[in-house]
């Protein structure tokens, strides 16, 4: 499930210490795949959940976890809130008849 803009779920126990862990494992550097079939390789300093937690996997795992850079982390985010604000049908009001035809 993308994002709704706000953490959908708690952070678990500890968080501080898994975020500290998952940067030391990709090395302080952005994980996002770039075209060029590589990384980013900017300094990362944002740790995000790759698949949200409503996708039937084990959210907070090492493995759902990825180092990000704060601009691939905004983008996406941004993305996964664009796309459920646009997943929303429109709110639609039942259609009024117009006042000059009413009497």
């Amino acid at each position: 499930m993308p994002s709704q803009g706000r953490r959908s779920a708690p952070l678990p126990k500890g968080w501080a210490r898994i975020r500290q862990r998952i940067l030391r494992r990709d090395g302080w550097v952005c994980q996002w795949p770039v075209a060029t079939g590589g990384l980013c390789g900017e300094p990362a300093n944002q740790v995000d959940h790759k698949v949200g937690a409503a996708q039937d996997v084990d959210c907070h795992s090492d493995s759902n976890l990825w180092s990000l850079c704060e601009w691939h982390h905004n983008r996406k985010t941004g993305a996964e809130a664009s796309a459920v604000a646009h997943a929303k049908p429109p709110r639609r009001r039942p259609a009024e008849d117009h006042p000059g035809l009413i009497g």
